[in-house]
C-alpha cells in the first residue's frame, strides 16, 4: 500500500514513528481476518486503532491522538502515552523513555504559550523541582526542550491526588485524614528549610499513591523565601488561600 493510500490514522501512525508500516499491515491483516474484510476493502480507524491498541502497539490515547492526525508524540527522548491533567502552566503527560523504558510524568509549556515571561517563570519551576528531595515532594528526573517546545520530567506517581478520592470516598476517616496531611506537611517542611514557599497547597497538589503515600507536587508558582517576587501580589487557587 503506497504512502498516498493510506487513511489519516496510518500517514499520521508513520509520521509518529511510533510503529511501522510493517505493524500496520500486521494490524490491518488481524482486522480483516477477525471480521471477514476482503483485502481489497478499506478497513476503518477506528477498527485499525482498536487492533492496534489491542496488538499493544499505542495506547488509548496515543491511538486517539494519531486518529485525529496529532503525530507529535514525543519530546527528546520521551513517548508521550497519556494525558493526566491541566497544570496552570501547562499540561501534565505520562510518558516513558525510549531506552530506559522508565514511566514518567511530562509537565509541558505549550509553544502557544512560550512567551520570554512565560519560559523564564517555567526555568524557575525546573530549578525549583530540582532541589527538592524528600519522600514526600515529587522528585524531578530531567529537564529540557523539543524544539520551542519546553518541559519538566518528574516522577510518576501512581494513584490518584486527594480531590479526586475526596470526589469518588467523600469524607475520609479521621485517621485516613490525618495521615495525608501528616506527609503533605512533612514535604511542605522540606521545601520550607530550602527556603522555598508553595503557594498553591490544595487536594488536587496532594497525590496519594495506591501505598497511601501522599506527595506534595507542583510548585510552580512557588517563591524562594528572601527572593524578590516580580510576579503578581496573590498567587494561589483563591478557595484554598488564608484570609
Amino acid at each position: 500500500m503506497g504512502i498516498t493510500s493510506r487513511s489519516l490514522l496510518q500517514s499520521a501512525a508513520l509520521r509518529s514513528g511510533l510503529v511501522t508500516a510493517a505493524q500496520i499491515e500486521r494490524a490491518l491483516d488481524a482486522v480483516r481476518a477477525l471480521h471477514n474484510i476482503p483485502s481489497f476493502l478499506n478497513v476503518s480507524d477506528e477498527e485499525l486503532s482498536e487492533q492496534m491498541v489491542f496488538m499493544k502497539m499505542l495506547t488509548p490515547y496515543q491511538a486517539e491522538q494519531l486518529k485525529a492526525g496529532r503525530a507529535k508524540l514525543t519530546l527528546g527522548p520521551y513517548v508521550i502515552t497519556d494525558w493526566i491533567a491541566q497544570g496552570g502552566m501547562g499540561q501534565v503527560f505520562k510518558a516513558e523513555h525510549k531506552l530506559m523504558g522508565r514511566e514518567v510524568a511530562i509537565k509541558v509549556l505549550p509553544y502557544h504559550r512560550s512567551t520570554p515571561e512565560a519560559i523564564e517563570n517555567f526555568t524557575l519551576e525546573i530549578r525549583t523541582q530540582a532541589k527538592l528531595d524528600h519522600e514526600n515532594l515529587v522528585r524531578a528526573y530531567d529537564a529540557g526542550h523539543d524544539g520551542k517546545v519546553y518541559f519538566l520530567v518528574t516522577e510518576f506517581v501512581p494513584g490518584t491526588d486527594l480531590r479526586r478520592l475526596l470526589r469518588t470516598e467523600g469524607p475520609l476517616r479521621a485517621q485516613h485524614a490525618a495521615s495525608i496531611i501528616t506527609q503533605a506537611a512533612k514535604g511542605l517542611q522540606a521545601a520550607h528549610d530550602l527556603g522555598l514557599i508553595h503557594r498553591d497547597v490544595k487536594p488536587a497538589n496532594i497525590l496519594i499513591e495506591k501505598d497511601g503515600r501522599a506527595r506534595l507536587a507542583d510548585f510552580g508558582i512557588a517563591l524562594r523565601r528572601g527572593a524578590e517576587d516580580g510576579g503578581p501580589p496573590v498567587a494561589g487557587t483563591p478557595q484554598y488561600m488564608a484570609p
